[in-house]
This record gives structure tokens, C-alpha cells and sequence, in this order.
């Protein structure tokens, strides 16, 4: 069984992922509270998690996932 390692976040990456999901909702009318806003919302948190922590691919991923949803 493989283990994934999870890093706390922080209060800066919060803030930074609080702002792309809410960018994200916004241009892609995507409510928050709906089951696509709860999606994007944990794969963003699980990706930074993991080491993804840069705006531009932080927005990239949340982009991509919102047009595909």
C-alpha cells in the first residue's frame, strides 16, 4: 500500500487557493457550493498539497478542470 504525503497549507496558500477558486468560479459561472465547485475546490487543495504551489499552474489546472467539468 502506498502512502501520500499531504503538507499542511498554510495561510498564504490559502489565501492564494481561496483566490483561484473563486476567479474560477466566477468565469466559468460554476456555484460554489455545487458538486463541480466542491470538486474543484479539493483537487485544488490536494494539488497544492502535493507541491503544486505556483499561481499561473494553480490557475492552469483549476481552468482546465472548469472547462471540462
Amino acid at each position: 500500500m502506498q502512502t501520500t504525503i499531504r503538507n499542511p497549507v498554510s495561510p498564504d496558500q490559502l489565501t492564494l487557493l481561496q483566490q483561484v477558486f473563486d476567479e474560477t468560479c466566477a468565469q466559468h459561472q460554476i456555484d460554489k457550493a455545487s458538486p463541480d465547485g466542491e470538486a474543484l475546490a479539493i483537487i485544488l487543495v490536494h494539488s497544492l498539497q502535493k507541491g503544486l504551489g505556483d499561481r499561473e499552474k494553480l490557475e492552469a489546472l483549476a481552468q482546465i478542470l472548469a472547462e471540462n467539468r
